[in-house]
């Protein structure tokens, strides 16, 4: 995207810091403080019995109060207030974020360098003022776009205040050879402290192409922003001069690219949301968040705010809506991204067709198309070609609607509206009216996808890991909601500190749960040593909500997603004669890096063990992975044995 671009994008929502510093008193003394003082002194002047009956209906509506804290904890952080008041509207930028492929397709692989300085501002993406993390002043981060066989050069410099560190993970890559520049805190690296400089070198893989997104891996920061597109593009190959594969332009038949990071947005910093779920008050209940953005911008409604909670809040008025534009006469590929940290999400065009093409990083899946395509879960992608061939009207105008996933709303937040909507801008003479497009489902569930050819995997695995998740509140852990994977529960390593890549398997604490799966490949002096082993990854869900697992270093094959109807659907291959819902599928099995699990059911993965190194596994629901529900694989390398 040009600067001049980007620098648009955030100059609409900047604020004083004069400003942001009287909001944040604010929010802790709340509206009435200053009204509070002068009725004191008036009570001081009225008969007793007036006063005795003002303070208790003053006591009486207290309680009511803090009753409304109890049986609703989300007032406590859902970032919700009145209006502060503000009635100048800043220019509201656009929602398109086009990309190149011409750039990348058609020439040889090469380096790619970028430089990014990291930072933090208070902006308002949706009309919210809020901390927000930005990367060469942009919010979000730069597009990444490369092809199959580049190398990535990225150096990093922290201009982040208050000590604070961050590293960046590149999610769906497999980091063959650069497992050290994973960017996963407590597994391959340390934070970049602050002041501090790093650079990420690594290739991608001549395999891989598709989209992808890079984000913060350490505490909450994903939360407030730090994140961004990673695009690959599949390159159409020649030889002497000779093309011997078409563009995913051509295969396709789109004519423009479109990426969509979608998703939920809390008002407060990510930091206290997590200190509110992390505590046995919130009795495991998920925070519910306040808003949603499309690309960095969204549309809050004032109105819907909570005195509870105060926020600086402008309102964005219906003509200044961030908005989208498209050409009738065209078809666009849209790579939409849950950039989320609790929801997934439905995307809907009324008036248009999708048609879903990818899931993940470029795995093909059996063509269906609908209006409305979900549920996309944080960190899941899918791809997907826009057509308006159906549209009727004449009108320029169209819309977007955005609906995020309840399920794991266990409380309701007044503040949201679970429900969004976003114009569209049409160009463009209006096409012949489709007969088929009035025959076109409503809705295609993105949990039924399949791979668009026929698998050709082993009929067994070699290995079985069989994996239980859940979110465990324990009196000898103070009741506090903590992840775990069988009976552990993460927590970076401490004795001895450092990234579990830098110490030996024999110094980790009880915190690192990380199965060894052992590799050794052929080599020049001994061909005959043993092919990569199949390993089976059976993860049992035995909450009430489902988890989105993702797993670094690897895509995977699904060959169950079980949920069950009633009771609890896990499966033990060591003890039961067949898996529930069936047998697994060995045929049409889609390939995925990030899989959701739903609530107490099972799925089964398997995939080919050839990426040595230690990868994280973890939910990619941002309070769960920071509540512990992290663990990790370590393909090849030193054994508890000491062998390798």
């Amino acid at each position: 995207m040009p600067t001049d671009q980007l620098r648009n994008r955030r100059s609409f929502s900047q604020l004083q810091d004069d400003d942001v510093e009287s909001n944040e008193k604010q929010s802790f003394e709340g509206d009435g403080f200053q009204e509070q003082q002068v009725k004191r002194s008036t009570v001081r002047r009225l008969p007793l019995w007036i006063s005795v009956i003002g303070l208790i209906t003053f006591c009486a509506v207290l309680g009511l109060y803090f009753s409304q804290l109890v049986f609703f904890p989300e007032l406590l952080f859902s970032g919700n207030s009145e209006s502060s008041g503000k009635t100048e509207q800043a220019s509201r930028g656009q929602l398109n974020i086009s990309l190149h492929p011409e750039l990348h397709t058609d020439r040889p692989a090469k380096a790619i360098h970028h430089q990014w300085r990291v930072s933090s501002e208070i902006l308002s993406p949706d009309g919210v003022s809020k901390r927000i993390y930005l990367v060469n002043d942009a919010f979000p981060g730069p597009t990444i776009e490369a092809r199959c066989g580049d190398t990535l050069i990225i150096d990093v410099e922290n201009a982040l205040d208050n000590d604070e560190g961050f590293a960046l993970h590149w999610h769906g890559l497999s980091m063959r050879n650069a497992n050290d520049m994973d960017g996963a805190v407590g597994f391959t690296q340390d934070p970049i402290p602050a002041g501090g400089k790093f650079t990420y070198q690594f290739r991608i893989g001549e395999e891989q192409y598709g989209t992808f997104w890079w984000h913060a891996h350490h505490q909450e920061q994903r939360g407030d922003g730090m994140y961004g597109a990673l695009i690959v593009h599949r390159p159409a190959e020649t030889v002497q001069g000779h093309a011997v594969a078409v563009s995913d332009a051509v295969k396709y038949g789109y004519d423009e690219e479109r990426v969509l990071m979608i998703g939920d947005w809390y008002h407060r910093p990510a930091e206290e949301v997590l200190g509110w779920y992390l505590q046995a008050a919130s009795f495991g209940n998920e925070p519910v968040p306040d808003s949603l953005l499309i690309n960095g911008l969204g549309a809050y409604n004032c109105s819907m705010a909570v005195r509870a909670r105060p926020v600086d809040c402008m309102q964005i008025e219906e003509d200044m809506l961030p908005n989208l534009n498209f050409d009738r006469t065209k078809k666009y590929r849209l790579r939409l991204v849950d950039v989320g940290s609790l929801a997934g999400f439905t995307i809907d065009f009324p008036d248009a067709e999708l048609t879903v093409i990818e899931v993940d990083g470029g795995n093909p899946v059996q063509q269906e198309t609908a209006r409305s395509v979900g549920i996309l879960h944080p960190g899941q992608r899918v791809d997907a070609i826009l057509s308006w061939k159906g549209l009727s009207s004449p009108s320029p105008r169209s819309h977007i609607t955005i609906t995020l996933d309840d399920e794991n709303f266990n409380f309701p937040n007044p503040a949201l509206t679970e429900v969004h909507s976003f114009p569209i801008n049409l160009s463009g003479p209006v096409p012949p009216v489709s007969s088929s497009h009035t025959k076109i489902p409503a809705h295609f569930d993105l949990s039924n996808v399949t791979s668009a050819t026929p698998i050709t995997i082993p009929f067994q695995a070699s290995q079985t890991i069989l994996l239980y998740s859940t979110v465990k509140k324990l009196a000898h852990l103070s009741n506090i909601p903590y992840g775990f994977f069988n009976h552990t529960t993460y927590l970076p390593q401490s004795t001895p500190p450092g990234p579990l890549i830098s110490l030996p398997r024999s110094s980790w604490d009880s915190h690192q749960f990380v199965p060894y799966i052992p590799y050794s490949p052929s080599t020049n002096t001994s061909p005959t040593s043993s092919e990569p082993l199949w390993i089976d990854l059976i993860i049992n869900n035995l909450d009430d909500g489902p988890h989105p697992f993702h797993l670094h270093g690897y895509s995977f094959y699904v060959l169950q997603n079980y949920a069950s109807g009633w009771g609890w659907g896990s499966y033990n291959p060591f003890e039961d004669a067949e898996p529930p819902g069936g047998p697994l599928d060995l045929t049409r099995a889609v390939r995925r890096d990030t899989v959701v699990v739903p609530m107490r059911g099972y799925a089964v993965l398997r995939f080919r063990a050839d990426n040595p190194g230690i990868w994280m596994l973890h939910c990619h629901m941002l309070w769960h992975q920071a509540g512990g529900m992290v663990m990790g694989l370590q393909v090849g390398g030193q054994g508890d044995d000491g062998g390798v």
